[in-house]
């Protein structure tokens, strides 16, 4: 077996366990390829599945840290500071909220809680089989308890429950009451398994519905902060920019071209100058006041020189 899944089995074996049931997957993509959820309420509780898996190392589930009921809406929202190591409003506003020594009842309602997403075929019957992978909005008590079967009793070595030739089912009892609980586990040797159950599973990370902070906001505190008011305003300047910057060269070209305004008649002035200045270049040299009197002078000498000629003769 792949030591990075013998490592993940033994720590799910050794976790402690409590959590809420809670939706964090975009079941509308998941619908579309016809994975629908898994569902342990069963006949007398009994159920058997086989766990499949998006890939053949390390955990064959994906851990979930959630907050769950927030608002007036209930809603449930992926912990950003757990889940993407980003700042979550709602770890902020529990921060906020014992400093004001808020009694601990609120608090510890808002906060997260852990589950485990992973895929799993209902091998209870050959018509359930056909239906395919499910979709599993998994407790931590039945992982765990997977992971705890997961070894040889005799020689303690790791069992893979995911392998396609050499896995197993898993077999456990749901018992509903005051709270569900989950027992009489058992893995059991059973046939290969077909390809078509695990060829073409999304990975987690495809189907994990990241949340939008600013929302998450509104709906722990009932308002929007200039924090995250002011993240998105920039998010969207810098989109704005980023399309600014793939505009074709004939608009930038364009834009270069267009004025401010108030420099309108400053412009036409310094166009208007520059023309005269070209009409001036081409018009005929003058000559000053000097050189008129001395071709008058000139002209002068020669008419007098014509007329003594006339005489002469």
């Amino acid at each position: 077996m792949d030591d990075a899944r013998a490592k993940a089995l033994s720590a799910g074996a050794n976790m402690s366990t409590g959590g809420v049931n809670f939706n964090y997957v975009d079941t509308a993509k998941l619908d579309r390829m016809g994975i629908n959820r898994y569902d342990t309420k069963k006949p007398k509780g009994n159920n058997f599945i086989r766990i499949v898996a998006p890939d053949t190392s390390g955990p064959f589930a994906r851990e979930i840290h959630q907050h769950t009921q927030i608002g007036a809406s209930k809603a449930t929202y992926l912990c950003l500071d757990k889940m993407y190591g980003e700042v979550c409003p709602i770890c902020e506003h529990i921060q906020e909220l014992r400093r004001q020594n808020v009694n601990s009842d609120a608090v510890k309602e808002l906060l997260s809680g852990r589950r485990f997403l992973l895929f799993v075929v209902d091998t209870t019957s050959p018509d359930t089989e056909d239906e395919g992978p499910k979709w599993f909005d998994c407790p931590i008590t039945i992982y765990k308890e997977v992971c705890v079967h997961s070894e040889d009793r005799r020689t303690g070595a790791k069992i893979d429950p995911t392998d396609p030739e050499d896995g197993r089912d898993v077999e456990f009892v749901r018992k509903d009451g005051k709270r569900t609980d989950y027992v009489g586990f058992k893995l059991t040797k059973t046939e290969p398994i077909p390809k078509s159950w695990y060829e073409d599973l999304p990975s987690f990370d495809e189907i994990l519905l990241k949340p939008n902070p600013a929302e998450m906001e509104v709906a722990v505190k009932g308002v929007k902060s200039t924090a995250f008011s002011e993240k998105e305003s920039t998010a969207s300047s810098e989109k704005e920019s980023s399309g600014d910057s793939r505009r074709s060269g004939r608009s930038r070209e364009r834009i270069s071209e267009e004025v401010k305004p108030g420099t309108e008649v400053k412009e036409e002035a310094t166009k208007e100058s520059s023309r005269e200045s070209r009409r001036e270049s081409r018009r005929e040299p003058e000559t000053n006041d000097q050189d008129t009197e001395q071709a008058t002078a000139v002209q002068g000498k020669i008419a007098e020189i014509q007329n003594r000629r006339r005489a002469r003769e």
